[in-house]
Parts: C-alpha cells; sequence; structure tokens
C-alpha cells in the first residue's frame, strides 16, 4: 500500500517536471536563438527523456502495485469476515436473512475495493504532491506559489469537502437500496417455486423493480455530483494557472523571474493539478464505502452467541452424554427446555419424540454447541463448555434437520465426513444408509451432480445422502435428526434395519436420535417422550 502512494506521488512528480523542463527547454532554446548565446541541450533533452519514460513505467508500476494491494486487501478481508461468521452460525445469523449474509459476504467486501483504489490512495498521493508542488513554485516565484495555494486549496479540500457533503445521503442510501435489491433477488430466486405457485411472481418483481428504480435514481445523483466536481476541477486549474500567468508577468517584468521559468512555471501549475484530480472522486466516494465497512463490521462484530473455550485439554476418554438440570431457548424470554435431566450411556441409543416445538432439535444444537444452556451438559464426564468446539465436534457425527448438499457429485458430498476414507469405507456407509441401489441405478453413479442444495435429488435421497457422510465420519457420537423424514415406507424400514444392523454389534457408538416417526423408534435401546415447556 505504501509503495503504491510513493508511485503514484512520483508519477505526478514525474509528470509535472516533464511539463516544466518541457517549456523551460523550448523557452530556453528560443532566447538563445534570437540572442546568439550558446546553450547546452543535451542535458534537458536527457533529462525530457528521463522523465517521460519515468512517468511511463511509474504508471504501469503504480497500477500493479496499487491493484495487487487492492486484490490482497479483498481476499485477506473475505477471508476474515468468513472466519468471523463461523462462530455465529446459526444462532446468531439467524436473524440475518441469506441474501443479507451474502451479499455482506461478497458486494460489500467488493465494494471496499475503492477504499485504498479509490479513496485512500489518491488522498494521500494528492496530500504529498501538492505540499511538494507548492514548495517547488515557492523555490523559484513565492507570489506564484502562494496564489496557487489558494486554487489549490479550493481544488483539493473545498471542492472535495463540498462534493463529500453531498454526496453523503445519497451514497448512504445507495449502498443500503443496493444491499437490499441483493437481499430481495436472491430471496426471489432461491423462493422461485413458491412464488409461481402462489401467483406472486409480478408483485416480487414489482418490488425488485421500485428497489432498482431507487438503487438507480440514488446513483445518477451521485453522478451529477461527480459531474460538477469534475466541472469545479476543470474551473480552478484554468484559474490557477491564469493567476500564476498574471503574478509571473509582473515579476518578469520586474526582471526578478527570466522569462524562460515563467513558462516553465506556467507549465507546472496546469500539471501539479493532476495531483487534485482524484480528491472530489476520493470524498464522493467515502459515504458507500463507509456505509458497505459499517455493515460488514456490524456482522463481524456481532457478539458470539456460543463462546469457545480457547483453553485445551483432552478429550474426554468416554462418549456417555448426561444433560443435568438443562433449560434452554431460542428466543430470550421464551424457554423451550425447562430443568432437563437425561442420561445416554456410552454406547447407548435414546429416541427422542414428542410434539414440534418440545426442544427435541434444541437438544442436538446444545450438544454441538450450536445453542447455549443453563445446567450441566457432559460428554465423558467433562462439562462441554469446558471443551474446545474443535474437540467436542471431532467427537460428534451429526444428521441436521435440514441437512445441506453442496453443489458436488455425491461422492464429493459424502466425502466431506471423512476425506481420506478408502473406497471400502465409502461403499459402506453408502450401504448402511440404504443407497446403495439407487446409486447403482445412476448412470454416473456417485459421480453423479447433487445440484445446488441438493436440488437435483429428491429430499429423502439428499437426507441419506448426508447420513451417509456422518457414517463416514464414523464419529463415538452419532445425532440423528429426523434421519428418515422424506423417505417412502419400505425404505425408511431398509434405512433403520441397516442402521441397527450397523449400530447394533460392539462399535460402541452413543447414538441420540430424534424423529416423530414410529419406524425410527426401534432405533433406540429406550424412547424417552418430550413435552412442551
Amino acid at each position: 500500500m505504501v509503495a503504491g502512494i510513493l508511485l503514484g506521488v512520483v508519477v505526478i512528480a514525474a509528470n509535472a517536471m516533464l511539463m516544466a523542463i518541457s517549456g523551460w527547454f523550448i523557452a530556453s532554446m528560443a532566447v538563445s536563438g534570437s540572442s546568439g548565446i550558446a546553450f547546452n541541450y543535451f542535458f534537458p533533452s536527457a533529462g525530457i527523456r528521463f522523465l517521460a519514460i519515468a512517468r511511463t513505467v511509474g504508471r504501469y508500476a503504480e497500477r500493479l502495485v496499487t491493484h495487487e494491494a487492492t486484490f490482497r486487501i479483498l481476499s485477506e478481508l473475505r477471508v476474515w469476515l468468513f472466519k468471523r461468521l463461523v462462530p455465529l452460525a446459526p444462532a446468531c445469523l439467524e436473524r440475518y436473512a441469506g441474501g443479507d449474509v451474502a451479499g455482506r459476504l461478497r458486494a460489500d467486501v467488493d465494494a471496499l475495493e475503492t477504499l485504498y483504489l479509490r479513496i485512500i490512495a489518491p488522498l494521500a498521493v494528492g496530500t504529498i504532491s501538492i505540499a511538494a508542488g507548492l514548495a517547488f513554485l515557492a523555490w523559484f516565484s513565492p507570489p506564484s506559489a502562494i496564489v496557487m495555494l489558494l486554487f489549490l486549496l479550493l481544488a483539493g479540500a473545498g471542492l472535495p469537502l463540498l462534493i463529500r457533503r453531498l454526496s453523503e445521503e445519497p451514497g448512504r442510501r445507495s449502498a443500503a437500496l443496493s444491499a437490499e435489491l441483493r437481499s430481495k433477488v436472491t430471496e426471489g430466486l432461491q423462493g422461485v417455486e413458491e412464488l409461481i405457485l402462489l401467483g406472486a411472481v409480478e408483485r416480487q418483481a414489482a418490488v425488485v423493480d421500485g428497489l432498482s428504480e431507487k438503487v438507480s435514481a440514488e446513483q445518477e445523483r451521485l453522478g451529477r455530483i461527480n459531474g460538477l466536481a469534475l466541472g469545479g476541477m476543470a474551473l480552478f486549474a484554468g484559474c490557477g494557472a491564469t493567476a500564476v500567468l498574471l503574478t509571473g508577468s509582473m515579476q518578469v517584468a520586474s526582471h526578478q523571474v527570466p522569462p524562460p521559468i515563467l513558462v516553465m512555471l506556467l507549465l507546472f501549475s496546469a500539471a501539479i493539478f493532476e495531483a487534485t484530480g482524484q480528491l472530489p472522486s476520493a470524498l464522493h466516494l467515502l459515504p458507500a464505502a463507509r456505509e458497505s465497512a459499517a455493515r460488514i463490521f456490524d456482522l463481524a462484530d456481532a457478539p458470539i452467541p456460543v463462546p469457545d473455550n480457547p483453553v485445551s485439554r483432552d478429550v474426554p476418554a468416554g462418549n456417555g452424554i448426561c444433560f443435568r438440570n438443562v433449560s434452554a431457548s431460542y428466543l430470550p424470554g421464551k424457554p423451550v427446555l425447562q430443568h432437563l435431566d437425561l442420561t445416554l450411556p456410552a454406547g447407548g441409543s435414546v429416541v427422542l419424540t414428542g410434539p414440534s416445538g418440545a426442544g427435541k432439535s434444541l437438544l442436538v444444537e446444545i450438544l454441538l454447541r450450536f445453542r447455549d444452556y443453563a445446567g450441566s451438559v457432559t460428554v465423558g464426564g467433562v462439562e462441554i463448555r469446558d471443551l474446545p468446539k474443535e474437540a467436542l465436534l471431532g467427537m460428534i457425527a451429526a444428521v441436521p434437520q435440514r441437512p445441506h448438499l453442496f453443489n458436488g457429485t455425491i461422492r464429493d458430498n459424502i466425502l466431506l465426513g471423512n476425506a481420506s476414507a478408502d473406497a471400502e469405507q465409502l461403499r459402506q456407509a453408502v450401504r448402511d444408509s440404504a443407497m446403495d441401489a439407487w446409486v447403482a441405478s445412476l448412470p454416473l453413479g456417485l459421480e453423479t451432480t447433487v445440484g445446488i442444495n441438493g436440488s437435483a435429488v429428491s429430499g429423502g435421497e439428499a437426507r441419506r445422502i448426508a447420513l451417509s457422510r456422518a457414517l463416514l465420519k464414523d464419529a463415538p457420537i452419532l445425532l440423528l435428526d429426523e434421519p428418515t423424514e422424506g423417505l417412502d415406507a419400505a425404505t425408511e424400514r431398509e434405512v433403520v434395519a441397516r442402521l441397527n444392523e450397523r449400530f447394533r454389534g460392539a462399535r460402541g457408538t452413543t447414538m441420540l436420535v430424534v424423529s416423530h416417526r414410529p419406524a425410527c423408534l426401534a432405533l433406540g435401546d429406550s424412547v424417552i417422550r418430550l413435552e412442551r415447556a
């Protein structure tokens, strides 16, 4: 970042000095020709060639370095934000729409491309270049430096501050409306089937069109403000050059400044305004960039709902689970579980059943440390609060109520459970989830693509893929939340039979099953019914 700023200063200095020396050289040659005085043109002509090359090479290097810095900033910022989002899921991220989170992770981070490239760097380059340019002018003509200071302040400070004030509100609204538009478009695409069935496509399209028109209106306002900035810059540059010409002419008339120096100062003054050229644009973009940054940090700085324990300790030797006096809820003030006591012996299996809202899935989320709780929950005799999340989750394989499939092949999705599994382990996981016959009927077998969110497979097939993934992990604790949802009766019986065949042996896996389906009751050594609090 610093190298890019220094190169930007070098480019402006090379351009201004190229103009200055060229003007001085031409004027001096004219004076020399009219007066017959000898003039050494080798040194200035060599300097002109050097400055021309330095300007071209410097501009290329400045673009290369500043864009490299920008891309590094964006890549590191995106990874940093993603790492900040992980511990917020799912409890904290439930407050945000999926399109909104995706927009902050992608579009708002992309918007910060302008922060360094078009805001920080131009402001720094402009300030340094203006100071150096005024010092150069003052060396030859203090009056010219004084009048140039006035117009440079107007162009480099007064006009940018005016532009910033004018663009503050439309820039903020543009960023907020753009974020809302992205969210509405994403939600519309995700729910397009429901919109078609309900006949609400036109209504959703009207909402999107309305937001799009508002975004366009704010961007048009910003465009008009930017046009005002460009016109103001041209006006001040012309006035500054005229002022230098007038003051310098008076010094030439009084023999204080040689005529070639006046030409040099005049062209230098015109060239140095390049330093102020991007200042209005930088402050014009600042409000929108600040709004994007605020949205990012609003999400990144959200309190972690379930803090991790940074103190590393040994993984428990046992896998028995014990809930003692446990209370928990999804929302503050609306308890779902109250004073629950439940014990799952090591190697045993328990099926939880009961009405919706009784807290069955909440128990699973507590064990996965997705939700916090009051009371005590131990695994192998160790309180799960005292275990690092990574160590705890390493002991658990889970099939959540709404499993997610990634846009890859069936094999890719199953191997997420254990990337180093061999062919036999993979075959066994597929068989134990009663998926072998279905996979064998597919032309591409395990190489079949499942689509985005599993859109190319049925709900029951997606659930069995998720079950295979959990079985392949072969963890000492298995959590199954509605493992046979979406399956027909025959397939459901087969899945239950295969799971019993796998876990009724001496494998020692502790299994907690959440289900309201009667067929799944056969998976448990005991069945416990939860009632609403």
